[in-house]
């Protein structure tokens, strides 16, 4: 269909290569059609700084990856995330610097609460969009405040509710909920954006990663939140794998859009003790040890199935929502897939599937090479 403007979307990215270029080989031509491409900055990019001993390792690249970036026809990245300060502010700042020099704009973080709460604002065609990106994924020392730099933080607090009362140590009920302060900060932010801008782009880095399917109960109440604050989407990241579909007062909710270039180069030998506890936590969803298969992308194969979200707007309103299959291959590049691909049609019932699992009756159907998500 056509429309005034297109914004695609995209979940994590990390690029760690000697040609940054290469990543978005086959992605490029999709991503750059559209008028606006938005991605999650999942690494810092810098020569400076120092790894952040609150990390579990240290996430940052050479500043010359953003060259790859930049090829892809990123137009705003948010640094909303549990890695932007792996090496510490300078390398922060470098990286939102050598972002902006390519004409990336970024939100989420800043050097303060007021500048990390700031949206980034992008107008085409006579239409405004702004996005607003926050972080519920945070070591400690990554929420800005007044006179700190940071990212735009909505705490999450976690209850573990013993379900037979009579059984000491019998397995919890996990509750959570997200910081009321927090979320009355984002909904004021949301209302102001909405004064700016025609479409409200919410994007936060939240949930559980790696879990097939599985959401947190915070996640729908602030997403919820943010839409009845005026947010026209909510796009999230951080789970490392694509999560369900959900459609509130008709708009759509993408709880996860999964990596979506990620080069992750692990050695045994480099492993920390905490990275290797939490691999030890994830069995099913991180790799026991490198894969010779895929040498700098060691995930689970259902971590291979990826996104580019879509959405068409024509007369200032969200008309078309949509997403385009992608398949991560041995070298970690996404690569679109078109409609009769049997990858095509296995994410189309993966993510049908895990969405029907969390109690959503999101429609999603395809049309040619998109799968189109109804959210009347």
């Amino acid at each position: 269909m056509g429309s005034d403007v297109r914004v695609a979307a995209v979940g994590d990215i990390m690029v760690k290569r000697a040609e940054p270029e290469s990543m978005f080989e086959h992605a490029a031509p999709v991503l750059r059609a559209a008028d606006v491409t938005f991605g999650n900055c999942e690494s810092a990019y810098s020569t400076r700084g120092s790894r952040n001993p609150a990390v579990m390792g240290e996430v940052c690249a050479h500043p010359n990856n953003i060259k790859g970036l930049s090829y892809a026809g990123f137009d705003v990245m948010s640094l909303g995330n549990n890695h932007f300060l792996d090496a510490g502010y300078d390398a922060m700042f470098d990286t939102i610097e050598g972002l902006r020099d390519c004409g990336i704009i970024t939100c989420g973080a800043g050097a303060n609460i007021t500048e990390a709460r700031e949206p980034a604002v992008i107008e085409r065609n006579g239409t405004t969009v702004a996005f607003l990106g926050y972080s519920s994924i945070l070591f400690p020392g990554f929420a800005a405040a007044e006179m700190k730099p940071g990212c735009a933080p909505i705490a999450v607090h976690t209850v573990y509710q013993q379900v037979h009362i009579e059984q000491p140590g019998s397995n919890p009920r996990i509750l959570t909920f997200p910081d009321p302060q927090d979320v009355a900060a984002m909904q004021q932010d949301v209302e102001r954006a909405k004064e700016r801008a025609d479409i409200v782009v919410f994007t936060p880095h939240w949930g559980l990663c790696f879990l097939r399917g599985a959401l947190a109960d915070y996640e729908s109440v602030l997403a919820r939140a943010a839409i009845d604050a005026g947010a026209d989407v909510v796009l999230g990241h951080h789970q490392h794998i694509i999560k369900p579909i959900e459609i509130y007062r008709g708009r759509a909710i993408f709880h996860g859009m999964g990596n979506f270039a990620m080069d992750v180069y692990m050695e045994q030998h480099e492993w920390s003790p905490k990275l290797k506890a939490f691999r030890a936590s994830y069995p099913e969803g991180v790799a026991v040890g490198p894969r010779d298969d895929y040498p700098t992308y060691p995930y689970h194969p259902d971590c291979r199935q990826t996104m580019i979200a879509q959405l068409d707007i024509v007369g200032r309103q969200i008309a078309r929502v949509s997403f385009r299959p992608c398949y991560i291959n041995p070298a970690g590049q996404p690569v679109p897939l078109v409609g009769g691909d049997e990858r095509f049609d296995s994410l189309m019932t993966y993510v049908r599937e895990i969405t029907a699992e969390a109690g959503y009756a999101t429609r999603i159907h395809a049309s040619g090479d998109d799968l189109v998500v109804v959210t009347e």
